[in-house]
């Protein structure tokens, strides 16, 4: 590399090396973040698949009365503003015994502030097609553990 640069003048390096290193700045400094998505299902029923804005984000078993996570899935961009969630609730084998049959769903949901240190995107599906998004430093979300309803009207609000 010396071979090359040394009979150049200084200007004409750092003008090569400004060249090369700007881009590389210039898309970590303004482009979009990218986050990692953490799906919580508070219903009783199965999530087969579950999708922000055109980016699967996984699935999620029933609610169990301990875990409501699904796992990272990682990483996408993901702007301000409203996104689109759909979802697909499945049933269990007695669900489906009883007459209950998959459903798709879909809400359109605002994308909360986020920080910098900010890196997972945790979304939270309730009930009666409640949908909530929430930044988090870690994979850990407060309201991992709630179930159902109770979840719901904690989170939401009783008149959510």
């Amino acid at each position: 590399m010396n071979k090359i640069l040394n009979p150049l003048p200084v200007w004409l390096q750092v003008a090569l090396v400004l060249v090369i290193i700007s881009p590389i700045a210039w898309n970590y400094t303004f482009t979009a973040r990218e986050a990692a998505f953490v799906l919580h299902n508070h219903t009783e029923r199965p999530i087969s698949e579950a999708i922000v804005d055109d980016v699967w984000i996984g699935n999620a078993a029933a609610f169990n009365g301990y875990s409501t996570g699904s796992g990272v899935i990682c990483c996408a961009e993901l702007g301000k503003g409203r996104v689109d969630v759909q979802w697909k609730l499945s049933v269990t084998q007695n669900q489906y015994d009883s007459g209950i049959r998959g459903e798709d769903r879909a809400k359109e949901v605002l994308v909360p502030e986020r920080t910098d240190d900010d890196l997972y995107l945790h979304v939270h599906i309730y009930p009666d097609n409640a949908v909530r998004l929430f930044w988090s430093e870690t994979m850990q979300s407060k309201f991992q553990v709630i179930r159902g309803k109770e979840a719901r009207d904690n989170v939401i609000g009783k008149s959510g």
